[in-house]
């Protein structure tokens, strides 16, 4: 009786080893798209001594003075939809979500000096007026 008892164990640790390897085997990594982020408008303020020598391009498209005072608004469009990547899954290994993607680029001279993400702006310190403060060197 116990021999049955034994085997029976055994093959229910089989069954499970058996069907851990074949989710395993089919599952593998799962890609998760994310929602488009929303078209938004973002109201900068340039810390420069000079900031009209700089411009802002925004994904790659639209390219904006940057004034005397150093304010700009500029409009940022519906960027690439980011990514998760889960492993079998359940376990996220990777997460870039839309907001995350340095879409906004400062330039001076034709030169990028800095690169801000929209999760970057909303980080930034905000004036009485609304505008994001971006400091310059």
């Amino acid at each position: 009786m116990r021999f049955t008892s034994d085997c029976r164990n055994a093959s229910a640790r089989q069954l499970r080893v058996a069907s851990l390897v074949l989710c395993v085997l089919l599952c593998g990594c799962v890609t998760v798209l994310h929602p488009y982020n929303q078209p938004s408008k973002e109201k900068l303020r340039l810390q420069s001594p000079t900031p009209q020598q700089y411009t802002i391009r925004v994904a790659d498209k639209t390219e904006y003075q940057v004034a005397a005072d150093g304010r700009v608004t500029v409009d940022v469009p519906q960027l690439e939809r980011g990514c998760a990547t889960y492993l079998l899954g359940v376990v996220k290994v990777k997460d870039s979500p839309s907001e995350d993607v340095p879409a906004i680029h400062l330039k001076k001279d034709g030169r990028i000096v800095r690169k801000l993400s929209l999760n970057d702006i909303a980080k930034l310190p905000v004036d009485d007026e609304g505008y994001r403060l971006v400091k310059v060197k």
